[in-house]
């Protein structure tokens, strides 16, 4: 140990003056450090602000243009999009119109061809019922005997 930090020997008043004025220095340093932090801290704090104020002041405006025109344009899309819903449906309705046109044509011509088909059956088989009265008078014009068991 050091006879300065020995406490058992007495000091002197020199040396409690100078202990006094190193401790006063070393207070002082600390506290113009911790002041500048402090200080700093506060400006930077306020510059911030100011800063914050003077931008919002300077774009708020062209802010509220951005928007307008945004309103603006979304206000068109919606008009847009509309109106391509609208001829959408118009082309989706007339479609159909012209799909069931064309079916009931394809109809009506399957139905002919059907028609005529049937029709040639009938005129193979239209002379059916004169032969038939024919045919029964022929075999019905005896006397009837029951068939045979």
């Amino acid at each position: 140990m050091s006879e300065r930090d020995d406490m058992t020997h007495p000091v002197t008043r020199g040396e409690l003056r100078q202990e006094l004025a190193d401790l006063e220095v070393r207070l002082e340093q600390r506290l113009e450090q911790k002041l500048e932090q402090k200080l700093e801290q506060k400006l930077e704090q306020k510059l911030e602000q100011k800063l914050e104020q003077k931008l919002e002041q300077k774009f708020e405006p062209r802010f509220a243009k951005i928007e307008r025109r945004l309103d603006a344009i979304d206000v068109k899309f919606d008009v847009f999009t509309g109106a391509i819903i609208a001829r959408t449906d118009e082309m989706i309705l007339a479609s159909e119109r012209r799909i069931l046109g064309e079916m009931g044509r394809h109809t009506n011509a399957i139905l002919e061809a059907m028609r005529s088909q049937i029709a040639v059956v009938d005129e193979k088989y239209q002379d059916l019922p004169a032969r038939v009265s024919r045919l029964e008078g022929t075999v019905f014009a005896g006397p009837f005997e029951p068939p045979a068991k």
